[in-house]
């Protein structure tokens, strides 16, 4: 393992990075944050537009936005106090488990709303 520790300091954060080298270097991590999170809002956001009916639709965006916002408040306290306790790491794990936890469920219980390619060729050739 490289010994990053020593370049970027000896914090607690820092040593968590350094069980990662080259993947989540000093300037790695928010590159890959930012390049997560441009894929996954957009794609929310669709969702949330695919499910619910146009009169309510404005309604469900902002009930998700309100769940999201306060996510990121709960889950920031919540990690911090748990990181106190417990330690950065188990921190990071537990929310990587929440994160596959939830996408699970996701992909168990949505379906998909667009039809697929052959399903809309047969609508077409139905409609003439």
């Amino acid at each position: 393992m490289v010994d990053c520790c020593r370049h970027v300091g000896a914090s607690d954060w820092d040593r968590v990075v350094c069980d990662w080298p080259g993947l989540l270097d000093v300037d790695g991590g928010p590159i890959l944050l930012g390049i997560g999170t441009a894929m996954v809002y957009p794609t929310l956001l669709a969702t949330i537009s695919d499910v619910a009916h146009p009169e309510w639709r404005a309604s469900a965006v902002g009930v998700y936005r309100l769940w999201r916002d306060g996510g990121y408040a709960v889950g920031a306290l919540t990690g911090g106090l748990l990181a106190d306790a417990l330690g950065i790491p188990v921190v990071i794990a537990a929310i990587g488990r929440l994160t596959f936890l939830s996408g699970t469920i996701v992909a168990a219980v949505m379906h998909e709303t667009l039809p697929s390619p052959k399903r809309r060729k047969e609508n077409v050739s139905n409609s003439r």
